[in-house]
């Protein structure tokens, strides 16, 4: 049987357990009345044992090997001083009519020290922009010749969070730069596995995949020195058709050097200030 434990970090890991039980001593004769006893002591007790093998039957796979490589990524990451990455997203977005309806957005990311992010964002919404320069956060409809200014707090991840759950914009690769990307995956995950190694175009790969509550998920990390993201897919299992989301990430550029005018914005001519609605405005 298959007994769960879990290490220092939390997360369980599987140990196999060997026992035997040994209910009755052997006997040459044995009385018919005995015989269905022990033929009923016996039905008990494998139906306990079954029932109890099948409450663990499927517990928790969590992969050290997985893991090790989703550190080694992360430990990466969080070692930039700056960075520049394309990313090229394709996502389901349900239509009543229609069912999943495939998009695409083509973007490119640049971060710099823990206060200075911009992203460029092209596909089926239009062309964006997004500013960060560490005080204000800002969105541009260049096919609009729009923007929209708040102020926001003094880190990235910071406002990344208080966007996304106020405004909800998203940020492509935005998880790969929590500090705390690995625990929370393996927190929330029933498995994460280390499948070998595959090849994403000409790029040698780690394949990892797993399973969370509402959703699958696989990641591609490149299997070189800087062990950094290549492709991600995410399967939402408990909505209606099971939308996935898929983004490449492509042409790294480490610690670039990167000038702090980059991350501010300088309103284009002509161009109208509007306000950004929060989510629950919205609805």
């Amino acid at each position: 049987m298959n007994v769960t434990i879990k290490d220092k970090r939390g997360y369980p890991r599987v140990k196999a357990l060997f026992f035997s039980l040994w209910s009755f001593k052997k006997s040459t004769t044995c009385p018919d009345t005995n015989k269905k006893t022990m033929n009923k002591t016996l039905f008990l007790l494998a139906f306990t044992l079954g029932a109890f093998a099948n409450s663990n039957a499927q517990p928790h796979r969590i992969d050290s090997v997985a893991v090790s490589v989703l550190d080694h990524m992360s430990a990466m990451i969080g070692s930039l001083h700056s960075c520049n990455v394309s990313i090229n997203s394709n996502y389901d977005i349900s239509n009543k009519e229609l069912g999943l309806i495939k998009h695409s957005d083509d973007q490119q990311l640049f971060f710099h020290g823990s206060d200075k992010m911009l992203m460029k964002s092209a596909g089926d919404k239009g062309t964006r922009y997004y500013f960060y320069n560490g005080k204000t956060f800002t969105f541009y409809s260049i096919d609009k010749n729009q923007y929209s200014q708040i102020p926001a707090p003094a880190s990235v991840i910071n406002m990344i969070d208080s966007v996304n759950k106020t405004y909800g914009i998203k940020f492509p690769a935005a998880d790969f730069f929590y500090p705390g990307f690995v625990d929370d995956l393996i927190s929330e995950s029933q498995n994460l596995v280390f499948l070998g190694t595959t090849k994403i175009g000409e790029t040698e790969c780690f394949h990892i995949a797993g399973t969370a509550k509402d959703k699958t998920f696989q990641f591609w990390i490149s299997d070189d020195a800087f062990f950094l993201p290549v492709k991600m897919v995410i399967v939402h299992t408990t909505k209606p058709g099971n939308p996935q989301y898929e983004a490449l990430y492509s042409k790294w550029q480490i610690n670039p050097e990167l000038p702090d005018a980059l991350f501010e914005f300088n309103v284009p001519p002509n161009s109208k200030k509007i306000k950004m609605i929060a989510i629950a405005k919205k609805k």
